[in-house]
């Protein structure tokens, strides 16, 4: 059990919308430092902030003092991403956080990477552990970067490393869910900030690709290997909170 004098945890991406949902559950967990390229328009209650761009690799050393896990959130999140934008944010700024993890010997490295990563199968198809990776975008790529990242990094040094695939993380009030696929992939925020959690301190984890959606009746992403790994036990189910038929 984890308190303010446990883990010293780097949360990168800290302003954006699963960023802050996970900080404000888990402040009194861990000790953050936060960084992002915006200043947050929420207090950080007596934690560390840095206003940073993770492509400038300079400034990785000073965030990474100390920090025993990163939780790497911060990259250009939209689909219709062209090369040019995924380059400096997805690209270079993991390979570089990377590369700075292990010269200060972080112990874990959670990245966020999506189902973005698997969006080229058809809709009504599970996706399942071990499937290979088929992106339908450039974003969807560059988070396939990101896992091939963590597989290098776990397999060659002592970092471990966990890629989540986020899928449709929505809050109930303001979701832009529209059908029965995007029902399928949702991760709610209680939800989120659990498998973050599971994935900052499950014990003897080296390296996984694991699927973050809520325990929705319908799973676009299976999460049989999730679960048994990271001990994730999701609570909400988009079929049952949003009303829109299960129709295509």
């Amino acid at each position: 059990d984890y308190t303010m004098n446990g883990l010293n945890v780097l949360l990168t991406g800290a302003c954006g919308r699963i960023g802050k949902t996970f900080f404000e559950a888990s402040k009194d967990r861990y000790r953050f430092t936060l960084t992002d390229r915006v200043t947050p328009g929420f207090a950080f209650d007596g934690h560390r902030f840095v206003q940073a761009d993770l492509s400038d690799k300079t400034a990785l050393p000073a965030l990474l003092d100390g920090i025993d896990v990163i939780v790497h959130l911060s990259g250009i999140p939209h689909a219709s991403a062209t090369f040019d934008e995924l380059l400096p944010n997805n690209i270079l700024a993991t390979t570089y956080l990377f590369e700075a993890a292990v010269a200060a010997h972080v112990k874990r490295l959670v990245f966020a990477s999506s189902a973005q990563t698997i969006e080229g199968y058809p809709v009504d198809r599970q996706i399942t552990p071990g499937m290979p990776v088929l992106p339908a975008n450039l974003y969807g790529v560059s988070k396939c970067y990101g896992e091939a990242l963590c597989g290098y990094y776990a397999a060659k040094t002592p970092l471990s490393t966990i890629a989540l695939r986020i899928g449709a993380f929505e809050f109930a009030e303001t979701h832009d869910l529209n059908n029965a696929r995007d029902l399928s992939a949702w991760l709610s925020p209680r939800d989120a900030v659990q498998l973050l959690q599971r994935s900052v301190e499950a014990e003897g984890v080296k390296h996984l690709i694991a699927h973050g959606i809520s325990n929705n009746r319908f799973k676009r992403l299976d999460l049989s290997e999730t679960t048994r790994v990271l001990g994730y036990r999701p609570v909400d189910d988009a079929f049952q909170l949003f009303e829109i038929p299960i129709t295509y």
